[in-house]
């Protein structure tokens, strides 16, 4: 009776030998997915910005512009979302991509470094109703 129990227990541990590698192999693939199940869903990525609903293409005369500076634009809605730009007076255009459509209220005015003060600002109101907007200032700042 002894020497069949022994037998059969070394018959068992010679087949598991055989199958060692592959429950070493198993086991590591499972403790690295599940270190990736639980960890990796801790790694978050930031959404990207929404992109722009429509564009607001701003023009003005760029003969008019007389010593070179670069023409400023704030503007600002109601719910406080805020967009700015500014491009070299010679260009005689910048585009401005809006968030939503809607009415936006700033200035526009010139801008130059050596320039100590901001003397040419102009209160201006833009109606955004399509989604590519032209505006033309009245005046170069």
């Amino acid at each position: 009776m002894k020497t069949s129990l022994r037998a059969s227990t070394a018959r068992v541990l010679r087949g598991s030998a055989r199958l060692a590698p592959l429950g070493w192999v198993s086991s590591t693939w499972l403790a690295a997915l599940g270190f990736w199940l639980l960890f990796g869903a801790c790694v978050d990525t930031p959404l990207e910005p929404a992109p722009p609903i429509a564009r607001l293409i701003a023009e003005w005369d760029p003969l008019a512009c007389g010593q070179p500076h670069r023409v400023a634009i704030d503007l600002a809605d109601d719910q406080g979302d805020v967009v700015s730009t500014s491009a070299p007076c010679a260009i005689g255009s910048v585009s401005i991509d809006m968030p939503h459509l809607g009415t936006y209220r700033g200035q526009a005015y010139a801008w130059d470094l050596d320039a100590a003060t901001d003397d040419h600002t102009l209160d201006v109101v833009v109606d955004v109703t399509d989604p590519i907007t032209r505006w033309q200032l009245p005046v170069v700042p």
